[in-house]
């Protein structure tokens, strides 16, 4: 993918970094395409790219009902029991879950320049728990963590309601949302960010249809194609990786 950006000049600096996790910091997106593809071969049905972008982002029962009515399996397998079911072979599979090309890097330039960064996702507490027990101390860095099962995220992407908790949990005087680079993978994550007021950098799936990057500030095809400088922010030091 083409490194693709806006082409108006970014009117002001940004001062605050917020940081999606699936498909974005940690590769767990396919975790659940693996699981979600044995769950319809039963019904001799295929999980393809179109349902997994309506899914991607959401909180886990918003997605699951958007799994089971998509697919037409309703009838046979409820949202609720299709997490059950999903979860009993996800738990065994996030524990080995890897950094994105790019996360580390990222994270640890920002963090050393002082830049205020977090995260948010719609991860609960003990998938979150489960997805980066290798990777404390990375997430250490963060200035604070809001997750799916946070009581003020109401609604789930592309709901704002994530992207404003993150915003209102950093220090000092509230936060411009035009200060505030959001970086997603999914669709609805994208939205709910422009939805905050927010600019997006969107590091998409290959897989993903095109259609999809238009909302989007900035499309890069991995996090290691990121310029800190071009949105205001210090740039790499020659060396840094």
């Amino acid at each position: 993918m083409a490194n693709s950006s806006v082409t108006l000049s970014v009117k002001e600096p940004i001062t605050h970094v917020i940081f999606d996790m699936d498909g974005l910091l940690l590769d767990t997106e396919k975790f659940y395409t693996e699981v979600q593809e044995k769950i319809l071969a039963r019904y001799n049905k295929t999980f393809d790219w179109s349902l997994k972008a309506k899914m991607m982002g959401k909180k886990a029962i918003e997605a699951a009902q958007v799994f089971v009515h998509e697919t037409g399996i309703s009838d046979s397998l409820s949202a609720e029991d299709f997490l059950v079911e999903r979860e009993d072979m996800l738990r065994h599979m996030f524990p080995t879950s890897e950094l994105m090309p790019g996360a580390s890097r990222l994270i640890g330039h920002l963090h050393a320049k002082g830049i205020p960064i977090c995260v948010a996702t719609g991860s609960h507490k003990r998938h979150f728990q489960l997805k980066t027990q290798r990777h404390g101390e990375l997430f250490s860095l963060m200035h604070h963590i809001v997750l799916g099962d946070d009581p003020e995220v109401k609604k789930g992407k592309p709901s704002p309601d994530i992207f404003l908790a993150a915003a209102r949990r950093f220090e000092g005087e509230p936060v411009d949302p035009k200060k505030i680079l959001v970086f997603e993978d999914a669709p609805s994550g994208v939205l709910a960010a422009k939805n905050a007021g927010m600019n997006v950098v969107m590091v998409p799936d290959p897989r993903l249809d095109r259609s999809h990057h238009e909302t989007a500030d900035q499309v890069l095809s991995s996090l290691l194609e990121f310029d800190p400088g071009y949105w205001g922010l210090p740039s790499f030091e020659k060396g840094e990786n």
